[in-house]
C-alpha cells in the first residue's frame, strides 16, 4: 500500500515536484481532492492536505504545466473547479467554480438527469481547459487565468450529438485535432481546433464519427470510456465496457485526422475503465474494474510502435477494483 485515500478514482502528478493528487470520489463532506508527497525511493505517499472538490463525485484532476493551478471535474455535482497550488505542491482552496444553475440535460433520461462534468483536459499552450458534460451533451472550454475577478469564467460551449454523452477528450500531438469519446452511444469523433481572433474555435469534422462497438451491436449495456493518442500521432487507442464488450480498439489516424479501425480485442477483464501507455510506450496498461461478482485486474499489452498493434495475450495482474494507473 502506497498510501490511504478514500475512493481515489483518478490521479495526477505535479510537473516538477514529487507530489501526487487524487480525487476522492465521494459525496458531501467526503467529496475532496487530496495531495500527497511522493517518496521517490520507496514510492510511498504521505498526505500533504485535502480540500473540498466543490461538488459531489469528483472524477478527474489535472495540473497545468507550470504547476501553479489544478482543475477538477465533479461528475455528480455537475461542477468544474480551479485550485491554486502552493509552492510545496499542496492545494489551496478553490479560486473559481462553475456550476450549472439550470436543469439542463440530454434525452437519455436515466443517465442525463442533470449536468455531469467528466474531465478537465488542458489544451496545448496552457490557455484553456476542456471539460465534457455528459449530462448536457456539450464540451465546455474554460479560459485559464483571471478575468472579471474570477478564475473560472463562463465557458465557450461546443455542442455534441444529442444523447451521445461526451466523456473524455484527447489532443493530437499536432495541436490541431481534438478527439472525443462519447460514453452513451459508444462513439469517437474529432474536432478541428484553431485560434480565431484570440478565441478558440472547435468545429466537428464532417463524417468523422466512428463506433467503438462491433458492427450492428446494440449500445444497450455498453459504455465507451477512455482514449489515448500515440506520441507520433499515428494511432489512437480506446476502451469500451459492458456485457458483450469489454474491449480495446486500435485505430489508425490518417494525415487528415480520420480514424480507421485496425484491431479490436478483449481487454482481458471486465469493465475496462482506464488505459494508458507506460513511459517507454512499449506497453499499454488497462485497468479492468470488475463487478457483478468478478474481481478486477490490470492487464499489460505489448505494443508495436511501428504498426501500432497490441499483443493479443496480455500479462494479467489481479487487483480488487483498479481504476487508474499513474507512473511517478
Amino acid at each position: 500500500l502506497a498510501g490511504e485515500a478514500a475512493r481515489p478514482s483518478y490521479l495526477a502528478k505535479h510537473p516538477t515536484l514529487p507530489v501526487v493528487y487524487a480525487v476522492n470520489a465521494a459525496s458531501g463532506d467526503g467529496a475532496a481532492v487530496s495531495s500527497f508527497n511522493l517518496d521517490v525511493t520507496s514510492g510511498g505517499l504521505t498526505l500533504l492536505n485535502k480540500v473540498g472538490s466543490q461538488g459531489d463525485g469528483p472524477c478527474f484532476v489535472s495540473v497545468d504545466p507550470t504547476g501553479e493551478m489544478a482543475f477538477v471535474a465533479n461528475y455528480a455535482g455537475g461542477s468544474f473547479a480551479a485550485f491554486r497550488v502552493t509552492n510545496v505542491g499542496a492545494l489551496a482552496q478553490a479560486i473559481g467554480v462553475f456550476k450549472y444553475t439550470q436543469a439542463t440535460h440530454g434525452p437519455v433520461t436515466d443517465r442525463q438527469d442533470a449536468a455531469h462534468i467528466h474531465c478537465a483536459t488542458i489544451a496545448p499552450g496552457n490557455r484553456y481547459v476542456l471539460a465534457c458534460d455528459l449530462g448536457d451533451d456539450v464540451i465546455l472550454i474554460f479560459p485559464i487565468g483571471p478575468g472579471a475577478g474570477d478564475y473560472v469564467r463562463v465557458p465557450i460551449r461546443v455542442a455534441a450529438r444529442a444523447g451521445s454523452g461526451p466523456r473524455h477528450v484527447a489532443f493530437h500531438p499536432n495541436g490541431k485535432f481534438v478527439y472525443c469519446i462519447h460514453e452513451l452511444d459508444c462513439t469517437i469523433d474529432f474536432y478541428d481546433w484553431r485560434m480565431q481572433q484570440g478565441q478558440p474555435v472547435m468545429k466537428l469534422r464532417e463524417n468523422s464519427v466512428v463506433s467503438t462497438l462491433e458492427k450492428g451491436a446494440s449500445t444497450k449495456g455498453q459504455t465507451a470510456c477512455e482514449i489515448v493518442v500515440s506520441d507520433d500521432g499515428r494511432f489512437l487507442y480506446s476502451c469500451t465496457r459492458g456485457d458483450g464488450s469489454n474491449t480495446i480498439t486500435v485505430w489508425r489516424i490518417d494525415e487528415n485526422g480520420y480514424l480507421t479501425e485496425m484491431q479490436k480485442m478483449s481487454s482481458g477483464g471486465r469493465v475496462p475503465r482506464y488505459i494508458a501507455f507506460d513511459p517507454s510506450k512499449r506497453w499499454l496498461v488497462c485497468c479492468n474494474q470488475g463487478g457483478n461478482g468478478n474481481q478486477g485486474n490490470v492487464t499489460v499489452f505489448s505494443r508495436d510502435a511501428a504498426t501500432g498493434r497490441l499483443g493479443v495475450k496480455p500479462k494479467v495482474f489481479q487487483a480488487p477494483t483498479p481504476m487508474f494507473a499513474l507512473w511517478v
